[in-house]
Order: structure tokens, then C-alpha cells, then sequence
């Protein structure tokens, strides 16, 4: 099972896209599902709905399927979920049957949950999509990396980055500081006063510093922040500084898969 998940903490909506085929037709899918989405909750810390592209499962009922589903979204429910909206109605495919709202596009899934302009997961990957993030809540750090090869140089590029790190700024209520990993991602030297420039409107939602490691560029002064070779330096320099708690750092170097 291919799960794709993206968040708006905004407009408190999670949307999931099944990446292929898939039946939904056992406990065991269900539960596969589940822990899936499951994973997906670390990021959440507030009452939110969901909007699921169906288009690519096909659900089977069952006396046992029916009680495992119902389990399941009672267990979300138990956790913030507020309401389920799927799309890409289709009959033959047994959607009538699936215990949530179906509707036929993504633009009605929108307006059953009362949102505005979320992306349609199937729109095609671009460079917003490579940004990823992940919270050391304990250790007041955000840690960026990209999914695909990047090359950063456009003010456009560096906006879509504010952007995503504005949104996912929604979970913290404290300050933080931003760990870049660098294994895929290249900036232009031309781009070092635009970020100097999003740095200062940074620090105005309490980001304390900005370090990266690993650059996958040998020139390591076209980065427009301070890198490290590995991952443990630039974590040590924010141990020293009193911005990163070592004990729960996973402190290594990354290298690219």
C-alpha cells in the first residue's frame, strides 16, 4: 500500500492519495492502512478532517471488512478527526458502500470540507513537493530535507520553502531553529540577500538560527547559511549554542540513497 499524505495546517486538512491499485477488502489492508495514517499523526496536535482520494481502491464489504473499517475511523476520531470526505466516486469499484461522504471530484471533496486552493495531490511534482520537514519538538529543531535532487536558484524557489516552513510553523508554539540537510540540494550564490531577507521575517516567528550539512556542493560557500560536513557538527554547534538537546539527535552524517 502506497500512501501519499500533505498537510494544511491552516485550513486543518489532511488529504491522502493512494499512489496504486488497492483493494480494501480484508483486516489486514485495513490495518496496513491504519498504521500508515497512524505515522502520519505525529505531525498533528489539533482537530483536523480529511479528504481521501479514492480513485484507486476498490472496496470490498465484508461482515468482518465493515466491523475493522468502522474500528479504524472510530479510533481517528478518538484522535482529532472530525470528518472524512473521499473522491473519485465510482459504484463499480464498491465506493457506495464505504462508510464516509464520496463524492465524484476533488474540487466537491474541497467544498464538503469547507476549504479553500489545498492542492490536488495529483497534480504533478514540482519543487514545493520535494521540501519535506521533520519536528524535534523536544529539542526545539525543524529539520528540512528534499526527497528529490534540487537545485535552489530562484527567489520563487526560496519562497515556495517560506512557504511550506510558514505552514508547518502552525505546530510550534515555542522557538526553534532549522537544520537543512544538504545531501540533494544545490543553492545559487546569487540568492544569498534574498535569504538573509527571509531569514530576518524568520526570526519574527522565533527562529533562532539556520545551519546547514552534508552539501552535495563542493563550493560550499554558495550556501547562504552556515554548513557542516556531517550531520553531527552542525547538530554539536547547536548543542553549544544551548539550541538542540543531543540525547534524542540521532546524531549521524546522511549520505544520498
Amino acid at each position: 500500500m502506497k500512501l501519499k499524505f500533505e498537510h494544511d495546517f491552516q485550513q486543518k486538512i489532511m488529504t491522502q492519495s493512494f499512489q496504486e491499485p488497492c483493494a480494501i477488502d480484508s483486516p489486514k489492508a485495513i490495518q496496513e492502512w491504519r498504521s500508515l495514517w497512524t505515522q502520519e499523526l505525529k505531525s498533528w496536535h489539533s482537530p483536523y478532517k480529511l479528504i481521501v482520494d479514492c480513485s484507486n481502491i476498490t472496496y470490498k464489504e465484508s461482515p468482518e471488512v465493515k466491523e475493522s473499517l468502522g474500528r479504524m475511523i472510530k479510533f481517528f476520531e478518538g484522535l482529532f478527526l472530525r470528518s472524512i470526505t473521499g473522491y473519485g466516486l465510482d459504484p463499480a469499484k464498491g465506493h457506495a458502500d464505504l462508510p464516509f461522504k464520496m463524492v465524484p471530484t476533488f474540487e466537491d471533496a474541497q467544498r464538503e470540507a469547507r476549504a479553500r486552493g489545498i492542492r490536488d495531490p495529483k497534480a504533478p511534482t514540482n519543487f514545493r513537493d520535494a521540501i519535506q520537514f521533520q519536528n524535534h519538538f523536544a529539542q526545539h529543531v525543524i529539520e528540512m530535507s528534499f526527497s528529490d535532487d534540487v537545485i535552489v536558484d530562484s527567489r520563487e524557489k526560496l519562497d515556495a520553502i517560506k512557504s511550506k516552513l510558514t505552514n508547518n510553523l502552525m505546530q510550534w508554539h515555542s522557538k526553534w531553529s532549522l537544520l537543512i540537510d544538504c545531501s540533494r540540494a544545490q543553492f545559487s550564490v546569487t540568492l544569498k540577500e534574498d535569504w538573509i531577507q527571509i531569514e530576518k521575517q524568520l526570526r519574527g516567528f522565533f527562529m533562532k538560527a539556520a545551519l546547514g550539512y552534508s552539501p552535495s556542493d563542493p563550493k560550499r560557500e554558495n550556501y547562504p547559511f552556515e554548513t557542516f560536513r556531517a550531520r553531527h557538527a552542525a547538530v554539536a554547534r547547536l548543542e553549544n549554542e544551548g539550541l538542540f538537546m543531543g540525547n534524542e539527535a540521532q546524531c549521524r552524517s546522511k549520505t544520498k540513497p
